[in-house]
């Protein structure tokens, strides 16, 4: 068995020959066409081509680098991919698990333990597949969107497209209307190591279709030797007059550090709504990118988040508009307790050409602990002289005439916090497509505000 290790300091030693045996290994062990093996390994090329993050960068400045496991391991990618055949004898219990779907695919440890998709959804084409099989079985419509949205934005991300042991391919045909959500559920299994996901989500010509991507932990109370690495691709396709909504829920292993790269394209006339909720991980970074290349199009980025204990918890977005017309809107909304802190960098990006454009920000953040901190940064950058912008930040406690009204009648002082915390959150939480998750979310905010608000 041959391994290649990956440091993430500045000064790494990466062994090429090794990482593109791997990666070669991994393609086969999931029998890939030859096209999706050379895309991971142009892929691969490129991350050898990039430096580690060094922490000057813009987007990486504010990270903690001490948060993130010293080496990100790149072992034996088949005994990865396969490793639970013929040992797993219970299928974990996903706290994400719906009432009603359009269609499932619930995977623990790279290996499928439910599958499903309804009638009306497969007789109109929906596919919903894991992303290797989709290459076999539809590899025109996986070769024309993978990776559609541009370059990788550093190095991680261009792993992520070489490496990934976990995918998803989810496509609407054109003209359909998906009434029902889809889920993508990921069990963690916490003695694994590193996990590496790549989600892949078209909606085609005026189709409209929405993905809920859930992960959490086998065994949320295990203390592991190693912190492990989570990372997501997730690329978002909404074509001419698509509508397309995208939730990601995360309840990771508390040791867990967590990046994900989100980016979406939007079509003329088309839509993408992007929510995500963060209760777990030790580290949480998102990078939410939005091209709004397209005239008329609409980008709706929503994240939310408890953080307790000494989580760090990050959101990078940019909205890049070029297109006449185009709108879009970041709102995230936090709690914070104990030492925890939060880091929310924004840009708005409007080329010359994107005239028309009506782009906002806003984030706030609700601090209930002296020790909890949060420092939102919203940015600007306009070349166009016919748009409309704003940005709002603010960090603070918890209003004390809102905490006084509720006790004047009779509410216990945590009980009144809770109450204001949830109505806080409850903006983004009724943004997520399907009530059941918004139930699950109102009742993940519940459990993480327990430890620290336990006595009235």
């Amino acid at each position: 068995m041959t391994t290649a290790t990956l440091d993430t300091s500045a000064d790494a030693e990466i062994k090429p020959d090794e990482l593109r045996a791997q990666v070669s290994a991994l393609s086969r062990a999931k029998d890939e066409p030859d096209w999706l093996l050379a895309f991971r390994l142009a892929s691969l090329e490129q991350a050898l081509g990039m430096e580690w993050w060094t922490g000057q960068e813009e987007s990486w400045r504010r990270t903690p680098r001490e948060r993130l496991p010293r080496r990100a391991r790149v072992t034996d990618f088949r005994a990865a991919a396969h490793s639970a055949n013929g040992r797993l004898t219970r299928v974990p219990q996903h706290v994400f698990a719906p009432h009603a779907h359009a269609g499932l695919i619930h995977k623990y440890h790279g290996d499928i333990v439910a599958t499903d998709i309804a009638e009306q959804a497969e007789s109109d084409g929906v596919i919903i597949q894991p992303l290797s099989e989709a290459a076999v079985a539809h590899p025109n419509l996986v070769q024309r969107w993978l990776g559609a949205v541009g370059q990788p934005l550093d190095r991680y991300d261009a792993l992520g497209r070489a490496i990934w042991t976990q995918g998803v391919f989810i496509y609407a045909p054109p003209g359909v209307v998906v009434d029902d959500s889809l889920f993508y559920l990921v069990t963690q299994d916490t003695s694994a190591g590193d996990h590496w996901h790549y989600t892949l989500v078209v909606a085609d010509r005026e189709s409209q279709v929405s993905l809920i991507d859930a992960g959490d932990a086998d065994d949320r109370r295990v203390q592991l030797e190693e912190a492990p690495l989570v990372h997501a691709s997730v690329e978002l396709m909404a074509e001419d007059g698509a509508h397309l909504q995208f939730a990601s829920v995360q309840r990771w292993h508390r040791q867990t550090a967590a990046l994900s790269t989100t980016r979406g394209r939007v079509g003329r006339d088309a839509s993408i709504r992007v929510t995500t909720a963060a209760f777990g991980a030790d580290l949480d970074k998102q990078r939410i990118d939005m091209d709004m290349s397209h005239n008329g199009g609409f980008a709706e980025m929503r994240g939310l988040f408890v953080g307790d204990g000494n989580q760090h918890i990050e959101h990078v977005t940019r909205q890049h508009h070029k297109g006449v017309g185009a709108s879009s809107d970041l709102l995230i909304r936090g709690v914070l307790t104990d030492e925890s802190q939060a880091v929310q960098y924004g840009l708005i990006r409007i080329e010359p050409e994107g005239q028309k454009t009506n782009a906002h920000q806003t984030m706030r953040n609700l601090l209930l602990d002296d020790g909890a901190g949060a420092d939102p940064i919203p940015m600007l950058e306009i070349e166009a002289d016919d748009v409309k912008c704003s940005h709002a930040a603010a960090v603070g406690p918890v209003d004390p005439d809102q905490l006084f009204y509720l006790q004047a009648r009779g509410i216990p002082p945590t009980i009144a916090e809770r109450m204001v915390v949830r109505g806080f959150l409850a903006e983004i939480a009724d943004g997520v497509p399907d009530e059941h998750m918004r139930d699950v979310i109102d009742e993940l905010v519940e459990i993480q505000l327990e430890p620290a608000r336990s006595n009235p």
